[in-house]
């Protein structure tokens, strides 16, 4: 048997140019803002994010091939970085490539998005907040956080047969990205369930995510919720979070 090559693999930091620069330099800003004064500190940025997305390239996948042996990461996580620029090695080898070269660049628009998304969500603008994470997911249909706000979104505006459609839509793929952030969509079915009054299905949700992560306080919380409304305990209004808020119940952490 022929035995391939060893492919050598290079992880490097990837600059940005243009205007996707100055669309990160935006989103950092308004980071920044957020962390410090939380979503007041968004309103000042919120009609340059917003030309910012209406700018967003048709085209931005989470990896792109920029020529033979180069490819562009578009994530902020190290582990995300790894684990994708391992498959792609194993892809290169299986071609007979000698070297790839992986570039981590920050998922500008998809943070945009995000952060349009969370506004709109925290402001309870749910209508406004569905369409802009849907431009998101139109770029990344993968993109396991836009998935995880807009389920939120619906669940906000009780559209709960429709925000647990998506997020067992997104368990059944076989996107890395979603296998390696599962625990957030199993939440997000359980939230879903325990609202349609379906509790075995929604503790069924809550327990998958304590398989992947036996520390999960969320599920935690949930599953005594669980509990107490079997054993008679009136429920409470739900308050749907956004990604950056803390999580417990009744809440969709």
């Amino acid at each position: 048997m022929e035995e391939r090559p060893t492919v050598t693999l290079n992880i490097v930091s990837g600059d940005l140019s243009g205007q996707e620069k100055r669309d990160f330099d935006l989103v950092e800003r308004a980071m920044r803002d957020i962390q410090t004064r939380g979503y007041a500190g968004l309103d000042r940025h919120l009609p340059a994010l917003r030309r910012a997305l209406a700018r967003a390239p048709a085209i931005y996948p989470y990896v792109e091939k920029r020529n033979a042996d180069e490819w562009i990461v578009r994530t902020l996580e190290i582990g995300e970085t790894v684990l994708t620029a391992t498959m792609l090695q194993v892809a290169a080898q299986e071609d007979g490539a000698s070297s790839v070269t992986v570039r981590q660049q920050p998922n500008v628009y998809q943070l945009v998005a995000l952060m349009l998304g969370s506004e709109a969500v925290e402001r309870r603008r749910l209508d406004e907040a569905i369409a802009v994470l849907d431009q998101g997911l139109a770029r990344q249909p993968d993109d396991w956080v836009l998935i995880k706000e807009k389920a939120s979104a619906l669940q906000a505006a009780g559209r709960n047969e429709e925000a647990l459609k998506l997020a067992s839509e997104a368990l059944a793929s076989d996107s890395v990205r979603i296998l390696l952030n599962a625990g957030a969509l199993h939440r997000s079915r359980g939230f879903s369930l325990i609202e349609l009054q379906r509790l075995p299905e929604a503790r069924a949700a809550y327990d998958e995510a304590l398989k992947l992560d036996p520390e999960d306080r969320s599920a935690k919380a949930q599953l005594a919720y669980i509990d107490g409304l079997e054993t008679g305990q009136a429920p409470t209004a739900p308050v749907v979070m956004t990604p950056s808020a803390a999580a417990g119940k009744p809440a969709n952490p």
